[in-house]
């Protein structure tokens, strides 16, 4: 499955869960419908004057967003050909380091964090995830000597919307509209940069709300309901249009469905 999510192409692989895969379900619905997969190329990291470190363990890759004057990590996303166990694990990794400092990585618990998920250190998984928080320290330094690098030659206007402090302007004005409001511009949004494409495919989308007013809960229609890239390259470049539009905090998730069905749970 092949979609296209701004100036990337995005190769859609998918993963089913068999029934005799052993994992909690809990870690199985994060790994249906995770939040942080895909990916951040360094050329959007210079765009907006900010560090991006990849990190590879195994078959994860894990890519960090920071700005290099507050070390804060302002955004995450990670790939994997692995299972579903190391699917949620990333994904569940990618969360906990969002907002973090730099220097707060190191004292990361991963055996309390995975242990929320009843996954212990021994797992194959665990271990693969638990290299990637040193190998972030390591690389910080020199990525953030680039970006600084990059910054020279920026305007100040645009480096201040890219910034934690644009960021931090970004979500006071977003939580200052109320929820109509807030519906109003995804669903303006949607029509513009969105839903035309889908129909183009036979498919379609409804907005069923808005959660802890950072979520989008969409019900997919038509052709999408049942495609593979309704859970990964369509998803990531719906995602990708309304952070870039309306809200960078905003994820989207889809509502629960019988692939191939059309109907929901």
């Amino acid at each position: 499955m092949l979609a296209i999510a701004g100036r990337h192409i995005i190769f859609y692989i998918s993963f089913t869960m068999s029934e005799d895969v052993d994992i909690p379900e809990n870690i199985a619905q994060i790994a249906r419908f995770p939040k942080r997969r895909g990916a951040i190329f360094q050329v959007e990291a210079n765009d907006k004057g900010l560090g991006l470190i990849d990190a590879k363990s195994g078959t994860l890759k894990i890519y960090v967003l920071i700005d290099p004057d507050t070390e804060e990590i302002l955004d995450t996303k990670f790939f994997t050909y692995g299972g579903p166990m190391l699917t949620a694990l990333a994904d569940i990794l990618c969360e906990e380091l969002l907002g973090k400092k730099i220097d707060e990585i190191q004292n990361l618990s991963l055996e309390n964090l995975f242990g929320k998920f009843d996954v212990l250190p021994e797992n194959a998984d665990f271990q693969i995830a638990a290299k990637l928080p040193a190998m972030l320290i390591e690389a910080w330094p020199e990525k953030k000597n680039v970006a600084f690098a990059v910054r020279a030659a920026m305007g100040s206007e645009k480096l201040k919307a890219c910034s934690a402090e644009g960021r931090s302007e970004a979500d006071a004005q977003w939580a200052a509209l109320s929820e109509e409001q807030k519906l109003k511009n995804i669903d303006e949004c949607l029509n513009e940069h969105v839903r035309a494409m889908l129909a183009n495919d036979g498919g379609g989308l409804e907005v069923l709300g808005i959660k802890n007013g950072k979520t989008i809960l969409i019900r997919y229609q038509g052709a999408c309901v049942g495609c593979g890239a309704a859970s990964g390259g369509t998803l990531y470049y719906i995602e990708d249009r309304l952070q870039q539009h309306v809200y960078y905090g905003l994820t989207v998730e889809p509502e629960m469905q019988i692939w191939n069905s059309g109907e929901s749970l």
